[in-house]
């Protein structure tokens, strides 16, 4: 079984990078000869940043080539810096325009979204509107001409109430009348 191996997008951190600390840093000590490195480290902790040692000396060396530091003595990370002013105003002047041509740029591209959502939602209600307006017609097609009319629907018959059952009437045992001993009578006496 071959393991994949997933790309992930590292994050950019937030906060100020580790040049910025190390220039608050030398500029907090204010030492007219230079910040030695154990210095400038000492100050970035005291802030309550941790920041490793390797990612200062980094900073260090890339605030000497980029030309916001100067290093008085020493080479590389070792040795005493002193802030480079007037190449720190260009750069932070630098900085400060890229960030403005970054947030020019996502606004931009902000506004170029709306317009297209706009745009896409207008067109969705001129869609709704002619669908409303005019029917669509179909021209028809051989399977519709092919089926039977449809048979004429048949009248509901009402299902029939069951007539109401007539009293059955009581039959009650017949009583012996007189009428027939009556007639016998009779006819004796004839």
């Amino acid at each position: 079984m071959a393991t994949e191996t997933k790309k992930v997008k590292k994050s950019k951190p937030t906060g100020p990078t580790t040049l910025d600390l190390v220039v608050k840093a030398i500029a907090a000590l204010n030492d007219p000869k230079g910040s030695s490195g154990i210095a400038i480290k000492k100050q970035i902790k005291s802030t309550g940043v941790e920041r490793s040692s390797v990612f200062v000396n980094k900073a260090l060396k890339r605030g000497v080539t980029t030309g916001v530091l100067k290093q008085v003595k020493g080479t590389g990370a070792s040795g005493t810096f002193k802030l480079d002013t007037a190449n720190a105003k260009k750069a932070e002047q630098e900085k400060a325009k890229k960030q403005k041509a970054a947030q020019r740029k996502k606004d931009l591209k902000e506004k170029q979204q709306k317009k297209k959502s706009e745009a896409k939602a207008k067109k969705d209600a001129k869609k709704k509107t002619v669908a409303t307006k005019k029917p669509s017609k179909k021209p028809a097609t051989k399977k519709a001409a092919k089926k039977k009319p449809a048979a004429k629907p048949k009248k509901a018959v009402k299902p029939k109430k069951p007539a109401a059952k007539k009293p059955a009437k009581k039959t009650s045992p017949k009583k012996k009348t007189a009428k027939k001993p009556a007639k016998k009578a009779a006819s004796k006496k004839k």
